[in-house]
């Protein structure tokens, strides 16, 4: 497990955006992954004839920290709502190993949301189109910092004076827009409003103490992509009626997406092995408001983003 492809979702997604008409609707997608996981060993002390080394525990059960017994684990959680059809949808799945390999989708209506733990990376993805709807995604293995209810960890064991540098590859994107937007004859904005989030991260933490040595590091990096729009506009001449009214119209859409490698070390100065806790985590959310008129056709359209995340995933 030293080394682990980049999924290529950000580059695939954006193309499609670009290039398809749900780009003129009104809408919101997201998409998150973390893998690529690398390690380098370091050693601190050539002379003393050992050669550095590192252990990856990927299932059970380990005294970790304050000595509380914590389980290793994977977890994936979904969650897709369309309050206009009074839909929804949600599933939750975990387990006792690393990169246990599950997935789970919630689909209800116009959104749609999508989670996996695989050999290699997690992922998350959702979208959402129409007024109403909204979808929520995570998918997380070994230490999961953005949850209470999920504390389980990977733990690395390093042989003493020994460095381990600890990489991985963490891509977000996220898109909103609600371009078929437009209203008139009103005080108030009736259109509404779109916004999608996507974070991937990886976190590391150790605390020990040796003879002479004290020791802690703690490490929590993220990448994460938001895109927000709402109509913007107010009174002005309205040349379809030739008078003053109040006119609002759709805000560009927006894309955001942010990708790059983290790295944490784990430092072990000891003459003892000592261990470290990892873990990687991916997370969506997002909601529309504004109503479109042709919901099937984008339900089709949002389906077919979500299979856009399965056929990148299998030509990684």
């Amino acid at each position: 497990m030293t080394s682990i492809r980049r999924i290529a979702l950000p580059a695939a997604v954006t193309s499609l955006l670009l290039t398809t008409p749900f780009a003129a609707h009104a809408g919101a997608y997201a998409t998150a992954s973390v893998g690529q996981l690398g390690f380098q060993l370091i050693d601190l002390d050539a002379k003393d004839g050992n050669l550095p080394s590192y252990t990856l525990n990927l299932g059970g059960t380990a005294n970790v920290g304050s000595g509380y017994t914590t389980p290793y684990g994977s977890s994936v959680s979904v969650s897709a709502t369309d309050s206009s059809l009074g839909w929804s949808d949600s599933a939750s799945k975990s387990r006792d190993q690393m990169f246990f390999l599950m997935t789970l989708d919630a689909a209800t209506g116009n959104a749609q949301a999508y989670g996996e733990v695989s050999a290699n990376a997690v992922t998350a993805s959702g979208s959402a189109a129409g007024k109403g709807t909204s979808f929520n995604a995570s998918a997380a293995t070994g230490l999961n910092t953005n949850g209470y209810y999920h504390n389980s960890v990977y733990a690395i064991d390093l042989s003493p004076r020994s460095v381990l540098v600890v990489t991985a590859r963490a891509d977000a994107l996220a898109w909103a827009g609600n371009g078929q937007c437009v209203s008139t004859g009103s005080y108030y904005n009736t259109c509404g409003s779109e916004s999608a989030t996507a974070t991937a991260g990886m976190s590391l933490s150790y605390s020990y103490y040796a003879t002479g040595i004290s020791a802690s590091y703690s490490f929590n990096d993220a990448v994460s992509a938001s895109a927000n729009v709402s109509s913007t506009g107010g009174y002005q001449y309205d040349p379809r009626t030739g008078y003053g009214n109040y006119v609002y119209t759709p805000t560009p859409d927006q894309l955001r997406s942010s990708g790059r490698l983290l790295t944490a070390v784990f430092t072990n100065s000891s003459d003892q092995v000592q261990r470290a806790t990892l873990g990687l985590t991916a997370s969506v959310q997002g909601y529309a408001t504004t109503a479109i008129p042709e919901a099937s056709t984008t339900a089709m359209f949002a389906l077919g983003l979500l299979g856009l995340v399965g056929v990148a995933r299998r030509r990684a």
